[in-house]
């Protein structure tokens, strides 16, 4: 059986691009486009460039009637559909993380897999002093590090107090919590 591509196209944009850069959507019926990213909504499906910026063009200027053949209907809050859809992926895929065991927390654990390089990954809350910013930044130079969520959201999604800085040990759910982290900020940055 033929491997599905990894790569789809935009229909704004006409670019190619890796699925995991694009937001897929769904055409209803009834001409309502909704997203779809689990790929489990009957209708037919297309995808878009992940921008928070190119989904509110289109709540303003409606393209994809003319692209897609037929009237559709686009909401006006789909971009902050999207986004939340997005927001709480990345909390799911850490609290996967803490549930498979591979999720660190606390300056001084986080310091240690560091040193030993078992860390794949950084995550740091957006409100963090800038002392322990620097500590980190500097710790992890080579690790990717995401700075999205605020102390008091990453307290509640993992039932903890004071939750500033977190680390994903290398395995396979370090891939998911990356993908899940890059995809929501790549949606509020391009």
């Amino acid at each position: 059986m033929a491997q599905e591509s990894e790569n789809r196209r935009c229909v704004l944009t006409g670019e190619v691009k890796p699925k995991t850069d694009l937001l897929r959507f769904v055409l209803l019926e009834d001409g309502t486009v909704i997203p779809d990213f689990n790929k489990k909504v009957a209708g037919h499906g297309f995808y878009i460039s992940n921008s928070q910026k190119l989904l509110k063009g289109l709540t303003v200027k409606n393209p994809l009637n003319k692209i897609l053949h037929t009237n559709t209907v686009i909401s006006a809050d789909l971009p902050q559909m999207v986004e939340q859809i997005l927001y709480k992926k990345g909390l799911e895929a850490v609290n996967l993380a803490r549930k498979a065991g591979d999720l660190v927390c606390g300056f001084e654990k986080i310091k240690d897999l560091i040193a030993k390089d078992k860390a794949a990954l950084v995550i740091e809350a957006a409100d963090a002093g800038d002392d322990g910013r620097q500590k980190i930044a500097a710790m992890a130079k080579n690790l990717e590090k995401f700075t999205i969520y605020d102390v008091a959201t990453l307290s509640k999604a993992l039932n903890r107090e004071n939750t500033v800085y977190l680390a994903v040990k290398k395995s396979p759910i370090s891939r998911l919590v990356s993908e899940a982290f890059k995809r929501y900020q790549n949606f509020l940055t391009e």
